[in-house]
């Protein structure tokens, strides 16, 4: 990872007594509580971490009593020692450490990952008892964007954040379960090159497609890599690209509440209203008018509007075409 691609947001939550510019060229992290709400668990902190090289960080003092915590590997590779195991984790891997299970994280190069601590009683639909648990469902952006909203929501704290923050976490666990069954149904038939190259253009949604560093990612011709693409997936390898960047838009306008000039940014739009027109295309409606229904809708209802809940393409993966 290099500096270039550090998020252009404003590092968030404290230097954790000097400590954390020490291991981390970016971080994001946000507290929260119980506040009043009688809750048997809760988000006590999020945050996002880009590690430095050669990094080396002991988890043994962060809570081990009171937390259960979430890691989702996003770039780079790590090793997780514990007590009586060694978990090696890659891009795209969810671990998941109940109470009292202390570890470090070591990373030879660069590596990306986001995290939250639920406080309180161990969740039961985790695992009973509670156990390290190690799932590796990829590279997923409704899942990386649960995450995001848990952090946020620990950061911006509306109101009734603490059960915002306990939405997102069911979410991402539902998201979670749907990846598990999936996989061997869809992942798995996607010939290598073509799952690879879909993993490419997902973690590089915010940078201008190019048919050439996509196809050398898989070690294909660009021409080679279209064909598979149109068969397996049904869509061109740019196409798929733009699919991504809307479906990260879409969660950017909802989750985080942005503007939709700063999602246009965020997802690699120079141009607002090129932004608006490819995303009314895809979704069916403008991301203003979007945003405009939703908000009237929680006014008048208290429940979020159709367009909210939605699903897409991204939401649900295609079934692969060829066999």
């Amino acid at each position: 990872m290099t500096k270039s691609k550090l998020p252009k947001r404003p590092v968030s939550g404290g230097t954790f007594a000097g400590e954390r510019p020490l291991y981390f060229d970016y971080w994001r992290v946000g507290y929260g509580c119980s506040e009043n709400y009688s809750l048997d668990f809760w988000v006590e902190q999020a945050g996002e971490y880009h590690c430095k090289p050669n990094h080396y960080l002991s988890h043994a003092e962060y809570q081990i009593e009171r937390w259960s915590r979430f890691f989702y590997i996003t770039d780079g590779t790590a090793q997780c020692n514990f007590a009586a195991q060694s978990i090696q984790l890659q891009v795209g891997d969810i671990l998941i450490t109940p109470p009292k299970n202390p570890f470090g994280y070591r990373s030879r190069r660069p590596s990306h990952y986001h995290w939250f601590a639920l406080a309180g009683r161990c969740p039961a639909l985790l695992s009973n008892p509670p156990r390290v648990l190690h799932f590796s469902p990829g590279h997923d952006l409704l899942l990386e964007a649960n995450f995001v909203a848990i952090r946020e929501t620990l950061i911006l704290q509306p109101p009734g954040y603490p059960l915002k923050a306990i939405a997102s976490f069911y979410d991402l666990m539902a998201r979670l379960e749907a990846l598990r069954n999936e996989e061997a149904i869809v992942a798995s038939n996607y010939p290598d090159a073509v799952r690879n190259a879909m993993i490419f253009l997902q973690e590089n949604y915010a940078q201008p497609f190019s048919a050439a560093e996509t196809a050398d990612s898989v070690h294909l011709s660009q021409s080679h890599l279209r064909a598979l693409f149109e068969k397996w997936v049904g869509e061109s390898p740019k196409r798929y690209h733009t699919r991504c960047r809307i479906e990260q838009a879409r969660r950017f306008l909802y989750n985080q509440n942005l503007s939709v000039k700063v999602t246009a940014n965020l997802v690699g739009f120079n141009d607002v209203s090129h932004f608006s027109r490819v995303f009314k295309q895809m979704m069916g409606f403008s991301p203003g008018t979007r945003i405009l229904r939703s908000e009237k809708t929680r006014e008048e209802t208290g429940r979020p509007g159709r367009e909210q809940t939605g699903e897409t393409r991204l939401d649900r993966p295609a079934r692969p075409r060829g066999r």
